[in-house]
């Protein structure tokens, strides 16, 4: 994986040099419209990083808070672990697994000039049952280019109810997810529950 993301390093440095100063170095719209089909060729491992992250969580005994608000009202409580694994499910969906991934989704990169972040686009070639997009960020400036954020958007219906889900998973840090449910009649409701394991970010 380290070797993975280093050669994408370089290979990103190698063209934006030939590219014009401030232009991203990788179109995040080009590329081929096709999802990849070799099965030599790996995209970045997703859910495996989810499921290292829940590993490292379950290896210290530090308390994990939850944070909720549901149309603007505020709750907070101090939860066990298996229910962060149990929310965590949120980010292991199948379309995640590294056949499907591969398959059914296309990768693009570009590097963003504003946070000095590399971003790995993840856009379906098709229909998903879910999942839209996946970003993933890494820091170049980091010793084994480590990956910072993970970004998924999500939507389905539910019955009349048409579900949008933007998750974000900061490594080493927490997790929040912002849900809006779009009834075909009534109110929208928008609800953001955020699981922090980093005791630095409890007052975030």
């Amino acid at each position: 994986m380290k070797f993975f993301l280093a050669f994408l390093l370089i290979l990103l440095v190698v063209i934006s040099c030939k590219n014009k100063a401030g232009q991203p170095a990788v179109n995040p719209t080009a590329g081929d419209s096709t999802a990849v089909t070799d099965s030599t060729i790996t995209y970045i491992p997703v859910a495996d990083l989810i499921r290292a992250e829940l590993k490292y969580i379950d290896s210290f005994a530090g308390g994990v808070l939850k944070k909720t608000t549901i149309n603007g009202k505020n709750d907070s409580s101090f939860i066990k672990p298996a229910q962060l694994h149990q929310e965590a499910q949120a980010f292991l969906i199948p379309e995640l697994e590294p056949e499907a991934f591969r398959k059914s989704f296309k990768e693009t990169s570009l590097m963003d000039e504003t946070t000095g972040f590399l971003q790995f686009i993840y856009t379906p070639t098709g229909s998903t049952p879910s999942l839209h997009t996946v970003i993933v960020y890494v820091d170049p400036t980091s010793t084994n280019n480590d990956v910072s954020r993970i970004y998924m958007e999500k939507e389905w219906a539910a019955g009349d109810t048409l579900v949008r889900q933007k998750l974000t998973w900061k490594m080493k840090q927490y997790f929040y997810i912002i849900t809006i449910r779009e009834p075909q009649s009534g109110t929208p409701l928008t609800s953001i529950e955020k699981l922090i394991w980093d005791p630095f970010q409890f007052h975030e």
